[in-house]
């Protein structure tokens, strides 16, 4: 259950790839596994980047303990003590990427509801509001909760505002 979001995520992306989100060489090297056996990053943005570990800590409570580059795209951030045990963020590319990443989720992940973050931003039908996925400026990325839960975080919709904010 750890990685709950992972086979989401790699489904969003894939369906990206097969939209035509990328449409050249580089760009589709750009996500495969990198020699150290982490993913790439995209272009110059790692997942990891947008956010601090501080800044998770202060949202969610507790302490992280690690945070790392997961395997879909994503950081994991794995917290002691806080109100949820792992927070991913994942970064999908550029403002180009948005509406096949959004056709992409709402195919796989059944109806998305908007939010009111960025420039544009929705949660998808199946996570209840345990995922949030943003567009803001030229920067496209979601945050989520890396175990199922029925429970609503609200550090969801918080950390993707404060993303939202810092990258727009």
């Amino acid at each position: 259950m750890r990685r709950f979001l992972a086979p989401f995520a790699l489904v969003a992306v894939l369906s990206l790839t097969a939209c035509g989100g990328g449409d050249s060489e580089t760009e589709s090297d750009e996500s495969a596994p990198s020699d150290t056996g982490q993913p790439a990053s995209t272009g110059d943005v790692s997942p990891c980047d947008l956010t601090t570990e501080e800044t998770v800590a202060e949202v969610f409570g507790g302490t992280v303990e690690s945070a790392a580059e997961g395997e879909a795209r994503n950081c994991e951030y794995t917290l002691s003590g806080a109100s949820v045990m792992l927070v991913e963020v994942y970064y999908f590319g550029t403002a180009d990427d948005w509406d096949a990443l959004k056709a992409g989720y709402e195919a796989n992940r059944g109806p998305l509801t908007p939010v009111d973050l960025g420039d544009e931003a929705f949660y998808p039908g199946d996570l209840l509001q345990n995922e949030h996925v943003v567009l803001a400026g030229d920067t496209v990325f979601a945050v989520g909760v890396g175990d199922f839960t029925t429970e609503i975080s609200p550090g969801i919709a918080e950390l993707a505002g404060i993303i939202a904010g810092e990258v727009d």
